[in-house]
């Protein structure tokens, strides 16, 4: 079985025989975006690199044992814009107390425009953990190696585990090992209070969530 660094090199060397476009961070050095940067998206097509790189993770995550891929289809129409999607990848591992992880692809539209986008959920397309890029104007733009890593990063926390994600009314957190995020109006904790919270849930604790939480505990594919 290999580790997630194992399987983040060979996403690495199958990705450079892509030949994919690359650019550096436009804002080095912590450099502010000039205003007229927020409503510019120079070369939206640039940012297919984004699905490109989900397609190598499906590949090599494909190549680990007991992991199976379904295609994932949007479903009917009614959904708002930000929430959709146009096709995608359910990955799941049979090694017990994994959670889903789905790769969700997105189109350019030409109505804003918009970029090419990824989201990454689990579970359920609800359930999003990352999205890249989040914006895709030219003031949000942070060099290609940067949207790489966060695909990179996510995908490895969802798979080497453990993941936690939590989802309450108007709000939402997960946490991994080297990481945690919390999103929304009236959060229930601070971000120490999640951190200790999700690793007594990974501990198989009882713990008294917020009522109306719905909660995921994921452990890693890799053992």
């Amino acid at each position: 079985m290999p580790t997630i660094d194992e399987l983040r090199t060979r996403v690495e060397h199958s990705y450079e025989r892509l030949r994919m476009p690359s650019w550096p961070d436009p804002h080095p050095d912590m450099a502010s975006p000039r205003d007229e940067e927020y409503s510019r998206v120079t070369e939206p097509g640039r940012y297919d690199i984004v699905h490109a790189r989900a397609r190598v993770w499906v590949e090599k995550l494909s190549e680990v044992p007991g992991v199976e891929l379904e295609r994932f289809t949007p479903t009917a129409a009614g959904r708002q814009d930000r929430d959709r999607f146009d096709r995608g990848f359910r990955i799941t591992s049979s090694t017990p107390g994994t959670l889903p992880l789905l790769l969700l692809e997105q189109n350019a539209s030409d109505d804003e425009p918009t970029v090419p986008s990824l989201r990454i959920s689990v579970v359920r397309p609800d359930f999003e953990v990352e999205r890249v890029p989040d914006c895709g104007c030219d003031a949000c733009d942070f060099g290609s190696a940067n949207f790489l890593e966060s695909i990179d990063e996510t995908i490895g926390a969802v798979v080497g585990g453990p993941f936690v994600m939590l989802r309450g009314k108007g709000w939402n957190a997960h946490w991994y090992p080297e990481g945690s995020a919390m999103s929304g109006r009236s959060l229930p904790f601070n971000h120490v209070e999640l951190r200790e919270l999700c690793r007594r849930l990974v501990d198989g604790e009882d713990v008294r969530l917020p009522r109306g939480t719905e909660s995921f505990v994921g452990h890693s594919w890799l053992t």
